[in-house]
């Protein structure tokens, strides 16, 4: 993790975030809270994450975002995640069936 190198908006998310999963804050509160787009807070999430910033998020009717404390809380986020990436490779793998058909421009 980059702690010493965080942006402003990143730490801001960061201390905005609850611990635990059953504390999750959806992202337009998140946003709300911050007056920032929703679509920023994805993308600085995503950063984060890459950067090694334990982020869950609750993908259901009334998900959010929380600081990952548990190993239930991980594996839950780390199973999201790959189903996700699974998922994108179908889609992936059914549109390149047609690639003959289109010129690389």
């Amino acid at each position: 993790m980059k702690e010493e190198h965080l942006t402003n908006i990143e730490n801001q998310i960061l201390n905005t975030l609850p611990h635990g999963r059953s504390n999750a804050v959806t992202l337009i509160k998140v946003a709300d809270d911050l007056h920032i787009g929703k679509h920023k807070v994805s993308e600085v999430v995503a950063d984060l994450r890459r950067d090694g910033h334990l982020i869950g998020s609750v993908r259901k009717q009334k998900g959010g975002l929380y600081i990952i404390v548990t190993s239930n809380e991980f594996w839950e986020t780390v199973n999201t995640i790959k189903k996700s990436i699974e998922s994108q490779q179908r889609s992936l793998n059914a549109l390149m069936q047609h690639a003959e058909r289109f010129e690389r421009e």
